[in-house]
């Protein structure tokens, strides 16, 4: 599990107002928590082949019900070992609150693709379903 601070979008999913983080022990642990609904957030990063990162840039540009769609008929995207893209994701242990960011591999570091993005309700919960 990756920590949220360390994340590329952390100053993003930070600056929402439904997020709370609270640090303790002199800063070393923190503790995101998702205000709505009182769950806690996490973080993780997956790495994505080629082929099956491409699939999941489409299906991320995509809005949310065809989203829905595409994962029911096609499934989702398998995660790698090591990847050309990599996925930074933070969801709610409710899974009402999503925010994800995909990079590409180039020049020897990930790059990031596109800016966060960030989901809410039912929404967030199909969007962590592609997780």
């Amino acid at each position: 599990m990756a920590n949220i601070k360390n994340m590329e979008m952390a100053e993003a999913v930070s600056s929402k107002s439904y997020i709370s983080i609270k640090e303790s022990f002199f800063g070393l642990c923190q503790k995101v928590i998702y205000v709505p609904t009182g769950s806690r957030v996490k973080a993780l990063t997956q790495e994505y082949s080629p082929d099956e990162g491409g699939r999941l840039e489409k299906l991320l540009a995509l809005p949310v019900d065809k989203l829905k769609a595409e994962l029911a008929s096609k499934g989702k995207p398998v995660t790698a070992a090591v990847g050309h893209y990599q996925l930074q994701a933070c969801v709610s242990e409710d899974r009402q609150f999503c925010a994800v960011q995909l990079f590409r591999y180039a020049d020897l570091m990930y790059h990031p693709i596109a800016e966060p993005r960030f989901f809410e309700g039912k929404d967030a919960e199909i969007v962590a379903n592609l997780i």
